[in-house]
């Protein structure tokens, strides 16, 4: 019972686990801010990171479920 995640280029030199691509164990109750805060980045981080879990975008506090995707993205603008 494992969550896929995928990390944005620039998250992944920033993770734990310094990998492009990972697995969670899933649990009930687990969301997106849970496997965030657990690969070592802060609530204020979050703010700047867009969570897709299954390619939707979806709320930091979204209740994952066994086998979902989650990617963290972050939206980059220019001017």
């Amino acid at each position: 019972m494992t969550i896929k995640v995928r990390w944005f280029p620039t998250l992944v030199k920033r993770t734990r686990s310094k990998q492009a691509e990972t697995s969670v164990e899933w649990r009930e109750g687990l969301t997106p801010l849970d496997v965030f805060l657990g690969e070592g980045f802060s609530e204020t981080d979050a703010e700047a990171v867009m969570a897709v879990v299954n390619e939707a975008g979806a709320r930091r506090d979204t209740p994952l479920q066994d086998g979902d995707q989650l990617e963290f993205l972050v939206s980059i603008q220019g001017g």
